[in-house]
Order: C-alpha cells, then sequence, then structure tokens
C-alpha cells in the first residue's frame, strides 16, 4: 500500500512524495539559516529533494494517510 506525504519545496511548489520509494529522510541546514529535510530517495531523478518539513512531521504525517 503506497504511502504519500504532502510536501513543500524550498520554491514554494507542493509536491507529493511516495514514502516508498524514499531511502532516508534527513535534517537540513543551510549557511543561510534555512532548515527542513533532504529526501533521498532509493533511485531515480531526482535523488535528493529538500523540502520545508521537518523529518518529523514528514514521518507523522505518513502514519496518519495512507492511500492505495
Amino acid at each position: 500500500m503506497a504511502s504519500w506525504v504532502k510536501c513543500t519545496t524550498t520554491d514554494g511548489a507542493e509536491i507529493r512524495v511516495n514514502l516508498e520509494h524514499v531511502a532516508m529522510i534527513r535534517s537540513y541546514h543551510s549557511d543561510r539559516g534555512f532548515s527542513g529535510s533532504e529526501i533521498i530517495f532509493a533511485t531515480g531523478t531526482p535523488s535528493t529533494l529538500v523540502v520545508n518539513e521537518s523529518r518529523d512531521t514528514l514521518l507523522k504525517s505518513s502514519e496518519v494517510r495512507r492511500d492505495a
């Protein structure tokens, strides 16, 4: 069963990510003060994606929303 989570990219685009294709989610901090998460995919393009949401927020929302 697919587990989708809604995220916002650093440029403000709203996207949905299937967590079944994600290898790792780690905290991301830039030198300019931005903090969010870096999503690293197991395969494919893009291989990574930086989003505004925290790692904990992404993982908690996947527990609630599960779509077929």
